[in-house]
């Protein structure tokens, strides 16, 4: 019976509702960090030259944590970050376990697979420095404009924070990881270009994420309230 009771208490915290959605906010950062990770090292070209990684990234990582900073605080954002963190380092070590791993004689593709999969120690090192000093920044900042704003003007503390910590990312990462092609401020150019553009561009799905998270549970959230401080439901 005891047994039976304890598997009931904990099946039972999967159906909270803050558990849920802060699974699948969290969900959509890792996503975020670990095709950041994969794509970072090409270049794309739309009039302006950046790393692809860079649309995944600007879309699934600052918003969201802004989301999460937002609904519950920035205690349960930088929890998000470590989370995230932990789970890139991983999922960079798998994919290089397969790449050295032996292959069959029959299997030619070991070259290509290599070639595209193979992400660099300076690859993993740039993302992880670049995104853990530039998302404590956008945390700080954003927590800070919050508190100042008595929980006024989503817009413009998800904006200010999000582009201070993807200009000093993209300043990390890229001076790291092209520290040597000729391209590099070309590309820097581009990447902060590009990532003050989508950011700007998601304003409005963080306002939806966090009106819509916020009604789900039954605003019983932090949302455009100015205590610095975590709901003990959140997680």
């Amino acid at each position: 019976m005891y047994f039976y009771g304890y598997v009931i208490m904990n099946n039972a915290i999967f159906f909270k509702r803050e558990i849920r959605v802060y699974i699948f906010l969290t969900s959509l950062v890792i996503c975020g960090l670990v095709s950041a990770l994969i794509t970072a090292p090409k270049i794309v070209h739309l009039g302006i030259n950046f790393p692809f990684g860079t649309i995944v990234f600007s879309i699934l990582t600052y918003p969201i944590v802004d989301c999460i900073c937002e609904l519950w605080g920035k205690q349960v954002a930088r929890q998000t970050l470590w989370i995230g963190l932990i789970s890139q380092v991983l999922i960079a070590c798998i994919i290089q376990l397969s790449v050295m791993a032996p292959y069959s004689s029959f299997w030619h593709l070991q070259p290509e697979y290599q070639a595209i999969l193979s992400t660099g120690v300076h690859v993993v090192v740039a993302s992880l420095l670049a995104f853990t000093v530039s998302q404590m920044l956008d945390i700080v900042v954003y927590q800070k404009i919050k508190e100042i704003s008595a929980g006024k003007y989503l817009w413009l503390r998800s904006n200010i924070s999000t582009y201070l910590g993807q200009i000093i990312d993209s300043i990390i990462f890229i001076n790291i990881v092209f520290s040597n092609s000729n391209q590099k401020w070309n590309i820097l150019f581009g990447a902060i270009t590009i990532k003050i553009i989508l950011s700007f561009l998601m304003t409005p799905v963080v306002y939806l994420i966090v009106f819509a998270v916020n009604k789900f549970l039954d605003f019983n959230t932090l949302a455009f309230k100015a205590e610095d401080k975590t709901l003990t439901t959140a997680c």
